[in-house]
Parts: C-alpha cells; sequence; structure tokens
C-alpha cells in the first residue's frame, strides 16, 4: 500500500540505535519509527529541543528522531565532566 491518505495507520515498527561518544556512562539512544503498512515515517509531535543533550531528551530538526540519554541502572555519572551537546533555533 502506498500514499499516506489511503493508509489506516494501525501498526508501527520502532527502532532504537544506542550511541556511546567518548567512552562515557551515558549513551544516546535514537528511537525512529514507521508506519508497517505504507512506510511512512512517524514525527514525534511533542514540546522538545532540537539538537543532542547529555540531560534532557531532543528532537532531530525534522522531529522523525527522538534522542534520549541512558545510562545502565548502576552506572555513576561523572557530573564535572564536559560533555558536548548542540541545540537548534527556529525563529
Amino acid at each position: 500500500m502506498t500514499g499516506s491518505a489511503q493508509c489506516p495507520h494501525i501498526e508501527f515498527a520502532f527502532q532504537v540505535n544506542v550511541a556511546r561518544f567518548e567512552d562515557d556512562t551515558i549513551k544516546q539512544a535514537d528511537i525512529t519509527g514507521k508506519c508497517v503498512n505504507c512506510g511512512q515515517p512517524l514525527v514525534f509531535f511533542c514540546d522538545l529541543p532540537m539538537g543532542v543533550s547529555w540531560t534532557h531528551p531532543t528532537l532531530s530538526v525534522d522531529a522523525q528522531e527522538l534522542r534520549l540519554p541512558v545510562l545502565v541502572l548502576g552506572d555513576e555519572v561523572d557530573q564535572k565532566k564536559p560533555r558536548p551537546s548542540f541545540s537548534v533555533r527556529t525563529s
């Protein structure tokens, strides 16, 4: 089935990729989703900043990727260690 208007969008598939930067205890889970029937990507409809952060969830610029900081239960985070991040402002 092709075309978003013809599809009822009732089955979805999600993919989670985990990124690790600089051998850090904090990882980033990048979540994307799509309709199984027509392949249309899902957009995360939430009020989150665009960019990458080690302290809070963010979105990709097209809102098709949700980025979440994660760590293994029991791991400790060095709060003083500088970590790269960026944000995108819209006007």
